[in-house]
């Protein structure tokens, strides 16, 4: 670590330094304040323009041409759904700067290849980053506060309490972990073949973040960190005996957290339709995930319906099923699904179908299997070596932001984006050194 401190200091011109400083902070900016965390992303992607645009040296980007071209027609696709929109404004900055995304990501695979000694600064960085969100969580669930003040949110509206940390009255720590959390396997691994170490300490990083995610009480990030589990420990076969070891940590936070117990548990079962509820709709019928999202869905299809090769414009949902509400309001399908209006409509290909129609979504489900052919690749034939290891977790990455059929953010709204392309500089780094 002091060496890879003194290689930054005397090393590196300042534009480079500025640059490892903006992306290396762009993470613990995520949980607090997406204002600070959009300005460095968009930074570290202007940086990279003028660093191409001075030196004139695009040699390095050659490596990763094809997920340039890949990326560039899906930002034409974007472009051209809100040039056909309805609602140019309300999609406009969604859409036109999209690319800043990608942007921050070239400028990350940049570091990497350029210099040796960024993968441990960042992985050092990252790790202490990721401390911090867990010890605040964690000072909140014990003093009823974290060091910010915000106190746990369901005190006065709920039964029970849960987690936001840093995020004060947002459910969003549980996915800040959960998503980040394949990252921070991959650095593990790659560190590890990079420097030839043996860290054993990545289960009690795997237990502490479960925990803690737990305790946010957010059921899709639960769901995912269970598949980053299951993940792990066939990844990871001879450490299966660790595996008895986590159940029984997760049994008595299910019996001690009662409340939580039931959110998790039973009130997901009567959601979906599994259990009684009180107010039945449809009680022999199986919903997905709940009645409400079941909606959202029916909406998000009707929309797509309507225009289904370029959708309506990013971030347009809510004004495009305004145009249908009134006509359709009261048409209900053979499940009594009904139109119902929301900022997005809660999962990612429904959204994606519905503002920025079939080939944008065809792009990113393509993406989503490949990435899980090439896990099962991994897997199945057995490369279990440090540099494949990494190479799997920074695709769970891929694979859990834009998984099928669960609950889902916006797609195009900015946390979620950077949250999303973030590890993406370490998966183009990582494929490089595994193709070449």
């Amino acid at each position: 670590m002091k060496e890879t401190i003194v290689r930054f200091s005397r090393d590196i011109d300042f534009v480079d330094k500025f640059l490892i400083i903006s992306v290396s902070l762009i993470p613990i900016s995520l949980a607090i304040s997406i204002f600070i965390a959009d300005f460095l992303a968009s930074l570290s992607g202007l940086i990279l323009v003028s660093i191409i645009l001075q030196t004139k040296n695009r040699n390095i980007f050659k490596l990763v041409k094809k997920e340039i071209i890949f990326f560039f027609i899906l930002y034409l696709i974007i472009l051209v759904s809100l040039v056909l929109s309805d609602f140019k404004n309300q999609s406009f900055l969604s859409s036109f700067f999209y690319f800043r995304y990608f942007l921050m990501s070239l400028s990350v695979f940049y570091l990497l290849k350029k210099y040796d000694f960024f993968l441990s600064f960042f992985y050092y960085f990252f790790l202490i980053s990721i401390i911090i969100v867990v010890c605040d969580a964690l000072l909140q669930y014990f003093l009823g506060f974290n060091s910010f003040g915000y106190k746990l949110v369901g005190i006065e509206a709920y039964d029970f309490d849960h987690l936001t940390g840093f995020f004060n009255d947002e459910k969003k720590l549980g996915s800040y972990l959960v998503r980040f959390l394949p990252l921070l396997l991959g650095l593990i691994y790659l560190y590890k073949h990079k420097l030839a170490l043996t860290l054993k300490y990545e289960l009690v990083i795997l237990i502490i973040i479960g925990i803690v995610v737990f305790l946010a009480s957010e059921r899709t990030a639960l769901f995912l960190l269970l598949i980053i589990y299951l993940s792990y420990f066939l990844l990871n076969s001879k450490k299966i005996y660790f595996l008895s070891f986590v159940l029984i940590i997760f049994t008595f936070l299910f019996s001690f957290e009662k409340n939580l117990s039931e959110k998790y548990l039973k009130s997901t079962l009567v959601q979906m339709g599994i259990e009684e509820s009180p107010r039945p709709i449809n009680k022999d019928l199986i919903r997905y995930y709940s009645y409400e999202h079941e909606n959202l869905s029916y909406t998000g299809l009707i929309n797509f319906r309507n225009r289904p090769l370029f959708g309506s414009g990013a971030k347009t949902f809510f004004q495009e099923c305004g145009k249908y509400f009134v006509k359709f309001q009261y048409k209900i399908n053979y499940r009594n699904n009904r139109i119902v209006c929301s900022t997005h409509p809660h999962n990612t290909y429904v959204q994606i179908l519905s503002e920025t129609g079939i080939f944008a979504f065809l792009l990113v489900f393509y993406l989503f299997v490949r990435s899980s052919y090439i896990n099962l690749k991994i897997f199945i034939t057995r490369k279990r070596d440090n540099l494949n290891k990494a190479y799997f977790f920074l695709n769970l990455s891929i694979i859990i932001n834009i998984m099928p059929l669960i609950p889902s953010g916006s797609f195009f709204n900015n946390w979620m984006c950077l949250i999303m392309f973030f590890p993406l500089g370490f998966w183009l780094y990582i494929k490089n050194k595994i193709v070449k």
